[in-house]
């Protein structure tokens, strides 16, 4: 079995959070990305406006 590149995996879920439309949706993988936190402490940043999580340079240019 090959491992799984966790870096990846989050930048994965990041996006995917910045792009799901659905509330409940972004609830979920809000929820994943913070399973992956507890497990690997990385970078994500959280806009202090509206809550968004993603990579820190794409919560910067966000529109909220």
């Amino acid at each position: 079995m090959s491992e799984v590149d966790l870096d990846v995996v989050e930048t994965q879920l990041a996006q995917a959070y910045t792009r799901a439309l659905q509330p409940a949706a972004r609830e979920h993988i809000h929820a994943a990305l913070l399973e992956l936190d507890a497990e690997v402490p990385k970078g994500l940043a959280e806009c202090p406006s509206c809550g968004r999580v993603g990579l820190p340079e794409r919560v910067r240019e966000h529109d909220c």
